[in-house]
């Protein structure tokens, strides 16, 4: 039996829902069913299912970040940062657990809570802002260039990221990560 708290199982349940199904496709009933919590309990936490979204946003962009804070601090070069990531990204796909970016196919739904563009954009830029402090971190140690432009490369890395991710999604081809290993390789090469 699951000891969780009906709250915990509530967003656990719209995470995994939100990032499979997407945003519109998951219903307040979908979740309290797979949570096995009653509807009571979903009002009691939550206000509405676009509250819920955004704690999903919240969350979704805080593991992402700290995935790759962990990745970096285990690495020893941005090169084994990427191979590392990358392979990742191939076991979520081989496990069938990968379904895109979390935040992108949030943001991608038509109907989202009303403050998702704002709380989106902050993460992006928590995002640029981790992979930028990771890149100045390696010019310093100068395993990357003195004239490396970290936040612009910060910045290309998310669009191959992002762009990769969706050629997968649309394709179902595997390939499209490893291009984004070649292509981000090759970004760190001046």
């Amino acid at each position: 039996m699951d000891d969780t708290g009906p709250k915990e199982r509530l967003i656990k349940t719209a995470i995994e829902l939100f990032y499979k199904q997407g945003y519109d496709a998951t219903s307040v009933n979908h979740i309290i069913e797979a949570s096995s919590t009653h509807k009571a309990s979903f009002y009691r936490y939550f206000k509405s299912k676009e509250e819920l979204g955004e704690e999903y946003l919240k969350l979704q962009g805080s593991t992402f970040n700290e995935g790759w804070l962990y990745l970096m601090a285990k690495t020893d070069s941005p090169q084994s940062f990427i191979n590392t990531w990358v392979n990742l990204l191939k076991r979520q796909v081989r496990g069938g657990n990968f379904f895109g970016c979390p935040v992108a196919k949030f943001m991608s739904s038509s109907e989202k809570p009303n403050d998702s563009h704002t709380k989106a954009k902050e993460i992006l830029t928590r995002w640029i802002e981790t992979l930028t402090i990771y890149f100045e971190e390696n010019k310093k140690s100068g395993k990357l260039t003195k004239n490396f432009n970290s936040q612009k490369k910060a910045e290309r890395f998310l669009k191959l990221f992002q762009g990769n991710s969706q050629f997968y999604i649309m394709t179902g081809d595997i390939k499209y990560f490893d291009e984004m290993k070649q292509e981000m390789l090759d970004e760190l090469e001046i």
